[in-house]
């Protein structure tokens, strides 16, 4: 008899099971509740995930909880227009295309169309609204750096792509919570977070 092919659940759970002496070493508590997490906000998106037909688990754990930390600062900012304003669902990547197109950022127009190719899988089995905001994230990172897109497309492997992204994906991300936490820092108690500021002042 042939052996079952595991669920894209089980999958998670082998990946993590994978990383369980790096979880063993981190420091506090604190540090494994949030590599727990890390999987948590993966499995959220396991039906969706399991549609793009990754072969390699870790990244679609990577794609899975940066979306999810991403919708998340979204929330915290109530930074929502942006992406409403693209209702129709089958225009939203050609107007995102138009807009690097116009922006004079062809490596950026390249890396776009290669990571949305990637996550092909993905985009056709997501939820409309999920989708508006996935290829928001893409165009941020395609759009916010040329010479860094371009990087990125000279190197040959897809993987090192896939991972370069993500890197500059956590890098606007980190840098957006930095600031976050600089601002409530530097503001007085009771104050709210994101009282008149914008995403956009935490991305420049």
């Amino acid at each position: 008899m042939g052996r079952t092919i595991p669920s894209f659940r089980q999958l998670l759970e082998i990946e993590k099971l994978g990383w369980s002496c790096f979880k063993k070493e981190l420091p506090t508590k604190m540090d494994k509740k949030a590599f727990d997490k890390l999987f948590e906000n993966a499995e959220l998106y396991a039906s969706y995930l399991s549609n793009a037909v990754n072969p390699i688990p870790l990244e679609s754990v990577m794609m899975g909880t940066l979306f999810h930390n991403y919708k998340t600062l979204l929330e915290i900012h109530k930074e929502k227009a942006e992406c409403d304003s693209l209702n129709n669902d089958i225009t939203i990547e050609s107007k995102l295309k138009l807009h690097l197109s116009i922006d004079n950022k062809p490596n950026g127009k390249i890396l776009f169309d290669k990571t949305c190719e990637k996550w092909q899988g993905l985009m056709d089995s997501i939820h409309k609204e999920y989708k508006k905001t996935l290829l928001k994230m893409i165009f941020e990172v395609c759009s916010y750096s040329e010479s860094c897109s371009k990087i990125i497309n000279d190197i040959d492997s897809e993987s090192c792509i896939t991972y370069m992204f993500f890197i500059s994906l956590l890098i606007r991300q980190q840098k957006l919570i930095s600031t976050m936490g600089k601002y409530v820092n530097d503001t007085p108690s009771g104050t709210k977070l994101g009282k008149g500021i914008t995403l956009l002042d935490f991305m420049t």
